[in-house]
C-alpha cells in the first residue's frame, strides 16, 4: 500500500472509532432521558400526600408528552441558532430547574407546570437534538441508530423508574425530585461535551440531495399518510403496553402470571427497536413498513382471539408479537422522515411528525380504558386496535416513493 492509501486507512479509522464513540455518548443521554417513561413511580405517593384523583395526577403525564412535542419543535429552531452542545446544556438546565420547583410543589397546577411543562419540554429538545446529531453521523445505518437510541429511551424509563422507586422509599419524592434534578442535568452537561455535528465533508445524504423546508414537508400528502400510520401504531402500542397486566389477570386470574407475561410487550418492544431499523437499513423503508404493520395487524388478531376464546397461550403468543413489532415501527419515524424530508430540517420535521403522539395517547389507552369499562371484557379494546390496524395498512399504501430509491 502507498502512504496516502495508509494515510485514507488512519483517517478512516479515527472516524469510526470517533463516531461509534459519540453513538454511545447520545445512547447515555437517551437512557437518562427516558425518566420521562417512569412518572408513574411518582403517582402513588403524591396521591397519598395531597389526596388527588388518579385522573388528576394521569392529567401531568398528558401534558408532559404534548410538552414534549413542543419542545421537539423547539429542538430544530435551536439548533439553527446555536451549537447541539449548547442545546443540550439547556435541556440539563430545565430539567433540574423543573425537578428542583416540583419538589416543592403543593397545588395540582404547580405540579402541572413545573413536572409536566418544564420536564417535558426539555425532554423533547434533548430528544430531537441527540438524534439529528448523531443520524448525521451514521447516513448509512439510519435504522439501527435511531432503533438502538430509542431502545435506550426505553429502558432508561424502566431502569430509572426502579432506581427512582428505591429513593422514594429511603427520602421520599421530594427528595427524590430534588437529587434526580441535580443528577440529570450535570450528567446530560457531562454528555454534551461529547456532542457535535461531523464535519462538512463527512455528512453525506441519503435523500438524493433533496431536503425539504417543513412548509413544502406539510404539502405533500404522503406526510399525513405517515402521520396517521404512526398514530394508530402508536396508539395500538400504548393501548397494549398500558393494559397488559390486567388482560393477562382477566385470562388466568393469576397475579404472578399478569406480573410476568404482562411485561412481555415492553421487553420485545425495545427487541424490536433493533430489529427494525436493521430491516429498515437493510430492505428498504417500504418494505420495512409493510412488515412493521403486517405484524402488528397479525398481533392483534391473535390477542383478539385470545380475549375472546381467553386461551392464555395465545394471549402470551400476541404480546410477544405484539411488543416486538410495536417497536419495530418506532425506529421507522425518525428514519423514513430524515430519508424522504432530508437531514437538514430534520429536528423540526420530527418535532411535527411526533405530535401525533397527543393523539395517540388518547385514542389507544383511553379508549381502551372506556371501552373495558362499558363491557367489562377486553374483546371490544383488541377489536378496536384491530380497525386502527385496517387504518395503518390503509395509510402505509398511501405513501408514495418520492425520491428514493428502494433496496
Amino acid at each position: 500500500m502507498t502512504v496516502d492509501s495508509l494515510l485514507r486507512v488512519e483517517r478512516w479509522i479515527v472516524l469510526e472509532k470517533k463516531r461509534w464513540f459519540l453513538a454511545a455518548n447520545a445512547l447515555m443521554g437517551f437512557l437518562f432521558l427516558g425518566l420521562i417513561y417512569a412518572w408513574s413511580v411518582f403517582v402513588g405517593p403524591l396521591e397519598l400526600e395531597f389526596g388527588w384523583t388518579r385522573s388528576q395526577t394521569s392529567l401531568t403525564f398528558s401534558i408532559c408528552m404534548a410538552m414534549f412535542c413542543v419542545g421537539g419543535l423547539a429542538a430544530g429552531w435551536l439548533l439553527k441558532k446555536t451549537s447541539p452542545r449548547a442545546v443540550i446544556v439547556l435541556c440539563g438546565v430545565v430539567i433540574m430547574a423543573g425537578f428542583l420547583l416540583a419538589s416543592r410543589v403543593g397545588s395540582l397546577y404547580e405540579l402541572y407546570i413545573f413536572y409536566g411543562a418544564f420536564c417535558g419540554f426539555a425532554v423533547g429538545v434533548g430528544y430531537n437534538t441527540l438524534l439529528d446529531v448523531t443520524l448525521r453521523w451514521f447516513p448509512e445505518r439510519q435504522g439501527l441508530i435511531s432503533g438502538a437510541l430509542l431502545m435506550g429511551f426505553g429502558v432508561g424509563g424502566s431502569v430509572l423508574g426502579s432506581v427512582a422507586l428505591f429513593m422514594i422509599n429511603a427520602m421520599g419524592w421530594r427528595g427524590t425530585f430534588k437529587v434526580l434534578g441535580v443528577a440529570l442535568a450535570l450528567s446530560l452537561i457531562a454528555i454534551s461535551l461529547n456532542v457535535r455535528k461531523p464535519p462538512s465533508d463527512q455528512e453525506k445524504r441519503q435523500n438524493g440531495g433533496q431536503d425539504f423546508p417543513t412548509g413544502q414537508m406539510l404539502r405533500d400528502r404522503s406526510f399525513y399518510a405517515y402521520y396517521f400510520r404512526s398514530m394508530f401504531v402508536a396508539a395500538i402500542g400504548l393501548a397494549m403496553i398500558g393494559n397488559a397486566a390486567p388482560f393477562v389477570y382477566s385470562v388466568s386470574n393469576d397475579p404472578v402470571a399478569a406480573a410476568s407475561i404482562g411485561g412481555l410487550p415492553s421487553v420485545f418492544s425495545g427487541v424490536g427497536r433493533i430489529a427494525g431499523g436493521v430491516a429498515f437499513d437493510k430492505i428498504g423503508s417500504r418494505k420495512a413498513l409493510w412488515l412493521g404493520i403486517g405484524g402488528v395487524t397479525l398481533s392483534m388478531s391473535i390477542l383478539t382471539w385470545a380475549a375472546v376464546s381467553g386461551s392464555l397461550a395465545a394471549l402470551t403468543a400476541g404480546y410477544v408479537m405484539g411488543g416486538f413489532f410495536y417497536g419495530a415501527n418506532v425506529p421507522c419515524n425518525a428514519g423514513y422522515t430524515n430519508k424522504i424530508y432530508g437531514q437538514k430540517n430534520f429536528a423540526v420535521n420530527l418535532g411535527i411528525l411526533n405530535t401525533n403522539v397527543v393523539f395517540s395517547s388518547f385514542l389507544g389507552p383511553y379508549v381502551a380504558g372506556v371501552l373495558f369499562t362499558r363491557t367489562g371484557a377486553y374483546a371490544a379494546p383488541c377489536v378496536m386496535s384491530l380497525a386502527m390496524c385496517g387504518g395503518g395498512v390503509a395509510a402505509t399504501a398511501l405513501l408514495r416513493r418520492h425520491y428514493v430509491p428502494e433496496k
